[in-house]
């Protein structure tokens, strides 16, 4: 999809198919045209990333269901509520900035190390404005929360859990991004699709990342509630206002961190019931952290490689604003995930990958947390068919947005990703929910007796 020259390639233009849609041929040969490369070769370029993502995941998994019998996830039940929203950061920023460098990377202006250096500069200084901001407002909404589902006002924490989330988040996304710099250069080194590529970097690393430094820093800063206030100021006072003149100065962020607070600040309202759903369920089933951040983990991978992939042929296609010809907002579920359009290619892989892959991550998931195989057969069936519903939604999902998106001119890499992976976790907690429900009091309900290995 980049030209030889280094320049912004040629503009591909998609065929004219009548509304009915009876010329399928035609479009198939349009995604040829596209592509340039057989399927087998984008599935290797999904399939690799996406094994290297769900072992991250399922570290994350394992690593959580560790850490919820910690001393200070006990008596800071907000820990636990907090989590899918500074694991959603990494959907909410780094994702963005994944599809943002894609994008770059797929119109040509990676190649020159000037371009590289005021691109990067930007991205890494707005992400961490709208990380010091955002974990900020969600540890907020979290305390707010608590005590209107507990009908007390208790604030002893709030400290604690600001200077956790802030500390989280900020590292998390630095770590995040420098991989992420790595990655995509790596991928434009060795003819790699970057869409494919990018976002399942960070998803590898970012849950196992956030849940980890959330643990640490909460378990370390918890009795040391004035270390808390130093740097809570320190970042608010100091490195905020640093990043905030940096992004502002970058013409290529200036813009985003003036539009781009919507998409973040309504992604963080979908995680915060998302993480309600969490810290309910988490009380009731046993295992429940284990599995939640696997099949959220892995939705949002896919979703994103999805969401990425349809920007960036936009972004090549077409101007902001006007749809190529031929493609529609609203589309039959079967041309969307099956086949009838240029994106359906990537779903139908997403799709055979999704199936086995949440199959593999059950037994091996459950393996990991206890070292033995307990999951029954059921329950994982049950773990697969949510997994594939929740992807399935989320493709038809994204569809829809994306193009949304591009008809009112909002640039989909910095608006889509955010919806797209807050909704998948929120829906994918619920239906994991049911799952639980579903098989609790049967022989198939899943259960394990071993006691947590990270104490």
């Amino acid at each position: 999809m980049i030209s030889s020259s280094g320049g912004i390639p040629p503009t591909v233009e998609a065929v004219d198919v009548p509304a009915a849609r009876p010329n399928l041929p035609e479009l198939d040969e349009d995604a040829d045209e596209v592509y340039r490369e057989p399927w087998y070769a984008t599935l290797i370029q999904i399939l690799i990333p996406f094994g290297l993502a769900s072992l991250g995941t399922i570290t994350a998994g394992v690593v959580f269901g560790n850490v919820e019998n910690w001393l200070v996830f006990k008596q800071m039940r907000e820990l636990t509520m907090i989590v899918p929203g500074l694991c959603g950061l990494k959907g909410n920023l780094d994702m963005c900035v994944a599809a943002r460098l894609c994008t770059h990377a797929a119109l040509g202006h990676l190649r020159q190390f000037s371009n590289i250096r005021n691109i990067i500069i930007g991205n890494v200084a707005l992400v961490q404005v709208q990380a010091i901001i955002s974990s900020l407002l969600l540890a907020i909404f979290t305390m707010i929360i608590k005590c209107i589902v507990s009908n007390t006002l208790d604030l002893s924490n709030l400290t604690t859990l600001i200077s956790a989330s802030i500390i989280t988040a900020s590292t998390s996304c630095l770590i995040l991004d420098s991989a992420l710099l790595l990655g995509i250069l790596f991928s434009q080194r060795y003819r790699f699709n970057p869409d494919y590529f990018a976002t399942p970097i960070v998803a590898s690393i970012g849950d196992v990342t956030s849940v980890s430094m959330l643990a640490f820093t909460a378990a370390s800063l918890y009795d040391l509630r004035w270390v808390s206030v130093l740097i809570v100021g320190s970042y608010l006072l100091v490195l905020l206002p640093f990043c905030i003149a940096l992004a502002l100065h970058n013409a290529q962020t200036r813009p985003v961190l003036f539009y781009g607070w919507i998409s973040v600040i309504g992604a963080l309202c979908i995680s915060e019931f998302c993480g309600f759903i969490l810290g309910a369920s988490a009380e009731q089933f046993n295992g429940f952290t284990l599995f939640s951040p696997v099949i959220n983990g892995s939705a949002g991978n896919l979703i994103s490689v999805q969401a990425n992939n349809m920007s960036s042929l936009l972004h090549q296609r077409t101007p902001l604003g006007k749809l190529p010809k031929g493609t529609r907002i609203f589309e039959m579920p079967q041309h969307a995930l099956c086949y009838g359009t240029i994106y359906s290619r990537v779903s139908r892989l997403v799709i055979a990958i999704s199936i086995p892959g949440s199959l593999m991550q059950a037994y091996l998931a459950d393996y990991m947390y206890s070292l033995d195989s307990t999951v029954y057969f059921v329950f994982v069936i049950a773990f697969t068919v949510a997994s594939l519903l929740q992807l399935i939604i989320l493709l038809l999902s994204a569809h829809v947005l994306v193009h949304a998106l591009w008809i009112f001119k909002i640039d989909p890499d910095s608006a889509a990703i955010p919806y797209l992976t807050a909704f998948g976790d929120s829906l994918g907690t619920g239906l994991l929910a049911i799952t639980f429900l579903i098989v609790q009091g049967s022989k198939y309900e899943y259960c394990t007796n071993k006691s947590p290995w990270l104490n």
